[in-house]
């Protein structure tokens, strides 16, 4: 695993390993699309990623899509047990519409992170024990069912790409692990971060702590042969 102390270092680390060691794959499906035999889909990946990045700070991500990355958050964090109603699909994806337009299906998203944060009030039961409990080592925020998930596989509906949050109060400090079962390093990796680690700072604030660090498994980073000139 790496460990960086800043996140322009652990961007162009990242970026490197993925370059230099990425493996070439060529997927049959993305999201809910048939991309089989499409060579615009060949995909360089590095598989079950690893990296720390110590003393988190989501204002010092740099590359965020803004506003749309804050809106999405605000959508995220937004209790539906207080407005009423989970998010589907919100307003914030219409300041990205080139990215999410196609998901779009009857007016609604296959899922939102509001739906999966929220579910049976997990982040609330989490920053409650928290609270109780800072040595706990339960705090596991849940983003994949596996009730829905594991039966829209192969292509019939878009699945969570992150997988969960793990949070631990250590040596006076909230840190996360983000799990993710897959990350577009050229359209989403930086997003993900920050929002990530917004979801940690949120939380230390609910609890009254200071942020710690940010650790990222990716069990598939990946950029697809279309992208390629955006990233190296």
């Amino acid at each position: 695993m790496r460990i960086y102390m800043n996140w322009e270092e652990a961007y162009e680390e990242i970026k490197r390993d993925l370059a230099e060691m990425g493996i070439l794959v060529k997927p049959k499906t993305m999201q809910d699309k048939n991309i089989e035999g499409n060579s615009d889909y060949e995909t360089k990946e590095l598989q079950n990623y690893c990296y720390t990045l110590l003393n988190a700070k989501s204002s010092e991500i740099t590359g965020v899509i803004q506003p749309w990355a804050d809106a999405e958050f605000e959508e995220r964090i937004s209790n539906p047990f207080e407005t009423g109603e989970f998010i589907n699909p919100g307003k914030a994806w219409e300041l990205r519409k080139d990215i999410w337009t196609e998901y779009m299906h009857e007016g609604k998203m296959a899922y939102t992170y509001n739906e999966r944060i929220w579910q049976n009030e997990q982040l609330e039961k989490i920053i409650a024990r928290l609270k109780e409990d800072h040595d706990s080592r339960q705090l596991w925020l849940s983003i994949w069912d596996p009730n829905t998930d594991t039966d829209k596989l192969g292509g019939i509906s878009r699945v969570p790409c992150s997988l969960g949050y793990n949070f631990q109060f250590r040596d006076g400090k909230l840190n996360m692990h983000y799990v993710m079962r897959s990350c577009d390093f050229n359209t989403h990796f930086i997003n993900d971060v920050y929002l990530a680690i917004k979801l940690l700072e949120y939380v230390a604030n609910e609890v009254g702590m200071e942020v710690g660090s940010f650790t990222h498994t990716m069990f598939s980073l990946h950029v697809y042969k279309k992208d390629l000139k955006n990233v190296f």
